[in-house]
């Protein structure tokens, strides 16, 4: 396991002032990342004879399920079964000679798993991330938060089953070859380091993730398109605020005022980020009073 890095930052839009408010963090489904290849593992392995074990095990699960005990009328198991891959025909005959097609789905199978199951919270050893500071902290009118590491929040193993070391800080993996899953494979323990892995385009980022589990969640928004799962944030894990150079006023006063609000908050930092002068470069430095 990697060493813990000494700082660990989240970069966030001005929108998420309301985790300094309310002290409510977001684990965010893989589906709402960037990244469309985000926990999208290549699967190998869908050769028609895997194809027709696979499909002896859905016919059987659904025998037991609408005929032995759901009434579904006295059919043989063999009787079912013909009706069953009758009703699928075109189906199996299109994944069986269409490799691409195969893959798609088996894609689409593992991901839809993960992303309905595991929320993430992504976080950076990057103090200093221009790109970063650009693009997730809203072209510097958002924050950056530096959290405290070694704080029981990212250092608590809630861990169930042998997949994820859910609640633990876990560096992510940067590699040029996309990961590849294989039907065969049985044991969680192979699979789930692939699942930790990224292109090596996203290296700059220094990317390290809390996983936690979603039904653990403490509050649920639930929006047009998406939900959005909520876990308690606590305070003493917050060691520093830092407001970027172009966030206005009155955003800056909502910071320095959920800091001043919560005594819990008392030992929080605040500073702005200045642009260097000589440097393509940021600097940080105290921020001055509002009023």
């Amino acid at each position: 396991m990697a060493k813990v890095p000494e700082q660990i930052f989240k970069y966030v839009s001005s929108d998420r002032i309301d985790i300094l408010e309310k002290l409510l963090i977001r684990f965010t489904q893989p589906s709402c990342f960037n990244d469309p290849f985000e926990m999208r593992l290549s699967v190998d392995g869908y050769t028609p004879e895997k194809l027709d074990e696979a499909q002896e095990i859905v016919n059987r699960r659904k025998y037991r399920q609408f005929v032995v005990f759901g009434g579904g009328g006295k059919y043989s198991y063999e009787e079912f079964k013909k009706i069953q891959n009758n009703h699928n025909q075109a189906a199996m005959e299109k994944l069986k000679f269409d490799l691409d097609y195969r893959k798609q789905i088996a894609i689409a199978r593992s991901f839809d798993n993960w992303d309905a199951k595991v929320g993430i919270l992504s976080l950076s050893a990057a103090e200093k991330n221009l790109l970063m500071w650009a693009h997730y902290a809203d072209s510097h009118q958002g924050m950056l938060i530096e959290f405290d590491p070694n704080h029981l929040f990212f250092n608590t193993s809630n861990q169930t089953d042998a997949e994820f070391d859910f609640g633990m800080l876990t560096e992510v993996v940067y590699s040029e070859d996309r990961p590849k899953d294989h039907v065969e494979k049985t044991s969680p323990l192979e699979i789930i380091p692939m699942l930790k892995t990224k292109s090596v385009e996203w290296i700059k980022e220094q990317e390290w993730r809390v996983y936690q589990l979603l039904e653990k969640r403490d509050e649920q928004i639930i929006k047009a398109s998406e939900t959005v799962y909520l876990f308690k944030l606590p305070p003493e894990c917050i060691k520093r605020m830092v407001v970027g150079y172009s966030m206005d006023f009155q955003n800056r006063k909502r910071v320095v005022d959920a800091v001043k609000i919560n005594p819990r908050l008392k030992n929080v930092e605040i500073e702005e980020s200045v642009l260097s002068l000589d440097l393509f470069s940021l600097e940080y430095q105290p921020l001055p009073p509002l009023y």
